[in-house]
């Protein structure tokens, strides 16, 4: 039996044009899809492709050249403004229970994904009965 090899050792790199075209960054050694984000298993173009193509070409193969790059960008500003608002909740040390903290991190994600709504986001009472 011949001895079973280790993906992880191989050491794999997620490569720089992967990024734009198939909207994925590298995070903990796996692939981080940033359309649904999850992780996609192995760090090789044949899944990150496979991945891009079942799931998400027939709504974003309509990117190219300079908007695919302002949608990478923009999908990477929401991670990023997502990972901050989580940061805010940990230092803070309050559990996820605190409407107003909520409240912050929806608007935080509006302000990315829709704009148009945030206003009335600011306008709902996040008031907790208990």
């Amino acid at each position: 039996m011949g001895k079973k090899r280790k993906i992880d050792s191989e050491c794999r790199k997620l490569k720089d044009q992967w990024n734009i075209q198939y909207f994925v960054i590298e995070s903990s050694n796996k692939a981080l899809c940033l359309i649904y984000n999850e992780s996609i298993a192995v760090l090789k173009e044949n899944n990150i492709k496979r991945h891009y193509k079942t799931e998400h070409s027939q709504n974003y193969s309509k990117y190219t050249g300079s908007l695919q790059t302002e949608k990478f960008e923009a999908m990477m500003r929401g991670l990023k403004s997502q990972q901050s608002s989580l940061t805010k909740v940990a230092k803070r040390g309050k559990p996820f229970t605190d409407g107003e903290m909520i409240k912050e991190c929806i608007i935080a994600v509006a302000e990315e994904m829709g704009p148009e709504k945030v206003n009335l986001l600011k306008t709902v009472s996040m008031w907790l009965e208990g």
